[in-house]
């Protein structure tokens, strides 16, 4: 369960995320992404709410750590 985030990132500015396993990491960038979605708040991205968007039409790429379909 993730409680009371709020993070502020600057343009240009590298952020990482850290916590032991099963803090809720991937599940904040899986919410952000727009691959789950959150019971409650919203997410905004440069003063724009995107939580209603779509993943494809959220300002957000993601790239996977295992990304084939098949394993080569």
């Amino acid at each position: 369960m993730l409680e009371g985030i709020d993070v502020f990132i600057k343009d240009g500015q590298f952020v990482t995320l850290r916590g032991p396993s099963g803090c809720g990491k991937t599940t904040l960038l899986r919410i952000v992404a727009g691959f789950e979605k959150a019971d409650a708040g919203e997410v905004i991205l440069s003063g724009e709410v995107i939580s209603s968007k779509s993943p494809a039409h959220r300002p957000i790429n993601t790239v996977f750590q295992s990304y084939a379909l098949f394993p080569i």
